[in-house]
């Protein structure tokens, strides 16, 4: 009996990573786009509903009820649409420190701006909710 012989490992067409390659910079930004715009979204989903109507209540503990009920789903929404929308910023930067590392192309001075743009972009979103006190 012969042993099996180990299979190859699988390796794409290379017009096929040419054509749809698992990085590039403008898929990563339309991405980070589109997550931030639905992070926006989620943000005014609680003014589509609108906030509980005193004069549509006879009991002012179930209007109390309510009126708690609508302020959490604006918090949980609002903290949804905040997470989002750091996941976008930190797309974004990824692709820019990726860019400026691995995009010969590019003169040297764009290089350096996307860096800083990238490592700016990082600590925005790494200070957004420190709090000195």
């Amino acid at each position: 009996m012969q042993p099996m012989q180990p299979m190859a490992a699988y390796q794409p067409q290379p017009k096929f990573l040419d054509k749809y390659g698992t990085y590039s910079f403008s898929k990563w930004l339309m991405i980070a786009i589109v997550i931030i715009v639905i992070g926006a979204m989620f943000a005014q989903v609680t003014d589509l509903v609108g906030a509980p109507n005193p004069a549509d209540y006879e009991d002012a503990t179930k209007y109390a009820e309510d009126q708690f009920s609508h302020e959490k789903l604006g918090t949980s929404l609002g903290a949804l649409s905040s997470m989002l929308q750091s996941v976008g910023m930190g797309l974004i930067a990824y692709a820019l420190l990726r860019e400026a590392n691995q995009g010969d192309a590019h003169h040297t001075a764009v290089r350096v701006t996307a860096v800083i743009t990238g490592v700016l972009l990082v600590g925005n979103i790494a200070a957004a909710n420190l709090s000195i006190l």
